[in-house]
């Protein structure tokens, strides 16, 4: 996974693996709940105004946002797992998994804001770019989690 732990750390055992996806996970749940404040920072997977009638009728905002938190906490973890902690000082490795996070939020929000939605740029884009802050919040508190 993401190699031996340094001298301080847990390694990165299952249950530390589910107890980072699962706090990763509530930090997406939490995020996407202030989006409703701030309407221009939606991400995409929570504009379905602009979903097909077929989907909006499926799915609502919560359980959208619940899967999508899931399965972002996953991802977290994945990416975690994937950047070296001996590459750098702890400063260095959160920016590089923030990038590694919001290069996966841009494809994946991106696909589905262009497969699925019918909306338009201003609210995708908005979206889109609210994703390096998350991206960076989230890499900070996974990091930071991890060490502890």
């Amino acid at each position: 996974m993401s190699g031996p732990a340094q001298p301080g750390e847990k390694p990165l055992t299952g249950p530390r693996l589910l107890g980072l996806a699962v706090l990763t996970a509530a930090l997406h749940l939490a995020l996407d709940g202030l989006s409703w404040l701030v309407p221009f920072a939606a991400p995409p997977h929570l504009l379905l105004r602009y979903a097909p009638e077929f989907v909006r009728d499926m799915v609502g905002p919560l359980g959208v946002s619940i899967a999508a938190s899931i399965i972002w906490g996953i991802i977290g973890v994945i990416a975690l797992a994937a950047v070296e902690p001996g590459a750098g000082p702890p400063a260095r490795r959160v920016r590089v998994l923030a990038a590694l996070l919001w290069g996966f939020w841009l494809l994946s929000e991106g696909l589905m804001a262009l497969v699925w939605l019918d909306a338009p740029w201003g609210p995708v884009l908005g979206g889109l770019a609210a994703g390096i802050p998350r991206s960076a919040l989230v890499a900070w508190a996974l990091v930071r989690l991890e060490r502890r």
